[in-house]
């Protein structure tokens, strides 16, 4: 139900312009079609002909078995346009199964992709046993089948998997040791999943890893949070030889809690680590971002980015090719408030932009969006993935948690042009109905309406504001919108008289709120 509209004239002067850019979109998809379900994308990952496979953990009910699970791994496939065009998952009638961590699956050399993740039940005596597991998965995200790991007599969470340069794999997480310790592991398989090795690192404490990757030269680099006091945590990083033998390790941070650290290896060999610092018992924290030297684990830089919130922090990080450039995402939260954030920064860490999206649509509207993952993609743009849900329970009749999924620009852009409205970093995704222009294409000279209607309920954030920008990102003209409804004429300049495609977006003093694009003939 639409209560708040606004409707104008536009006169518009053209000639001969154009320019392509990265296509964009953003959905929530429930991978099993049913409401009140919940659904997590963890990873994504790009196929060869321009596709995505988000790679998810959904309850699933099992009507052969008539069983429900918690958590199944779940693959979905999505074209370019944001599409879903399949929907794959591994059921086991035995056990529910999870996809580990963010960005826990990887490419595989013959094209497929690799999830380390795990699976858990009860036994006789009601306690819990879990199991590190291999994922396996094609080109196109249907699910091969899946590798079991390590005893079945305790709990081994598993985080991430990569393949190794001799077709084998590695997976990386927690074991219990006791009650009150869990270590790190980290299993090394043949190419078929068969136990090549196993070992466990860690102090007197409950330690974590999220994440492994192979080293330059041979060997793997583990990322994680190590306990040094029974009441803080802090960042570590290990470097391991082919054999899991450690060549050094590394914890860094304050006198509270710093957040798990991600890690990646750049293409000059150092070691990109994502993670958040601490700033206070439970929080605040500030997002985080360093490079260390491989060789011995020192900084080569590091860099804080944005102010302390409640909650925030990166959970992966890549490099940006051909210059080298860091996109990194996670999300932050303010009061009962939870975004997903993008931040893209040069080779040394310096911010070039950070972006916040809030989720808002029909369903969730007082939406919380996380990311969990997010790589370039060949367009020159990025996708994220993550989860959307109500603030509440009381925000829907049957709640719901569903994948999230988030096209953008070079720019960060859902509209290209957003980053040319001064004092807005906050982009809100899904209003997809707010903004209308008819006719388009329109033709040179002639007049296009223009009409904004927000959502009942909507609560804007000071004043409300029009913004046109050209093909090239190029600010047009800025036109503040009355508070009142009602039609104006509204006269552009000389700034569209190019022929060309245009982008139109609403926002308010806080938020990009939606935009459309329209050609000019």
């Amino acid at each position: 139900m639409l209560r708040i509209g606004y409707c104008w004239n536009v006169l518009l002067y053209c000639c001969l312009c154009s320019s392509a850019a990265a296509q964009s979109f953003n959905i929530r998809v429930d991978p099993h079609g049913t409401a009140g379900n919940a659904s997590t994308a963890w990873s994504i990952e790009p196929t060869t002909d321009g596709r995505f496979i988000a790679i998810v953990a959904a309850d699933y009910y099992d009507s052969t078995f008539q069983t429900f699970s918690s958590s199944v791994v779940t693959s979905i496939l999505i074209d370019e346009q944001g599409t879903v065009l399949s929907v794959d998952r591994v059921v086991d009638p035995v056990h529910a199964t999870y996809p580990g961590w963010s960005n826990s699956t990887a490419k595989r050399i013959d094209g497929g992709l690799v999830t380390g993740g795990g699976n858990f039940r009860l036994d006789s005596l009601d306690n819990w046993v879990q199991r590190p597991v291999l994922f396996f998965f094609t080109a196109d995200g249907a699910a091969e089948g899946y590798v079991e790991l390590g005893p079945d007599d305790q709990e081994w969470i598993g985080r991430q998997a990569k393949q190794t340069p001799d077709g084998g794999f590695v997976i990386c997480g927690e074991t219990t040791v006791d009650e009150l310790q869990s270590d790190v592991f980290v299993i090394k398989t043949d190419a078929v999943g068969n136990e090549e090795w196993t070992n466990t690192y860690g102090g007197q404490w409950n330690d974590y890893c999220k994440s492994i990757e192979p080293r330059p030269g041979g060997g793997y680099f583990l990322g994680g949070q190590f306990r040094v006091t029974s009441s803080n945590r802090q960042i570590w990083v290990v470097a391991l030889n082919d054999t899991g033998g450690v060549l050094w390790d590394r914890t860094w941070g304050g006198e509270f809690e710093d957040l798990s650290a991600h890690i990646v290896s750049l293409a000059d060999g150092g070691i990109l680590v994502a993670g958040g610092l601490g700033y206070g018992t439970n929080g605040p924290y500030r997002r985080y971002l360093a490079k260390l030297d491989p060789t011995n684990g020192e900084f080569i830089w590091q860099r804080e980015y944005a102010a302390a919130e409640a909650e925030c922090v990166f959970h992966v990080a890549h490099e940006i090719s051909p210059n080298g450039d860091i996109i990194a995402g996670g999300y932050g939260r303010l009061n009962l408030n939870y975004f997903g954030t993008l931040l893209r920064t040069t080779s040394e860490g310096d911010s070039l932009w950070m972006r916040n999206y809030q989720y808002y649509d029909d369903i969730i509207t007082n939406g919380r969006g996380l990311f969990r993952d997010v790589i370039p993609t060949p367009d020159g743009g990025f996708i994220a993935c993550g989860t959307a849900l109500p603030v509440t329970h009381a925000d829907t009749l049957l709640y719901t948690q569903d994948v999230w999924v988030v096209k953008t620009d070079s720019m960060g852009c859902i509209e290209p042009g957003c980053h040319v409205i001064t004092g807005v970093e906050t982009q809100i995704t899904n209003l997809k109905n707010v903004l209308r222009v008819w006719p388009n294409p329109v033709a040179a000279g002639s007049a296009m309406q223009v009409c904004v209607e927000l959502p009942e309920g909507f609560a804007v954030q000071g004043q409300l504001r029009l913004t046109i920008t050209d093909a090239l990102g190029r600010l047009v003209q800025e036109q503040n919108i009355p508070s009142t409804s009602g039609t104006i004429p509204l006269s552009l300049g000389e700034g569209l008289g190019v022929r060309g495609i245009y982008h139109l977006h609403v926002s308010d003093a806080q938020r990009w709120i939606s935009g459309v694009s329209f050609v000019v003939e």
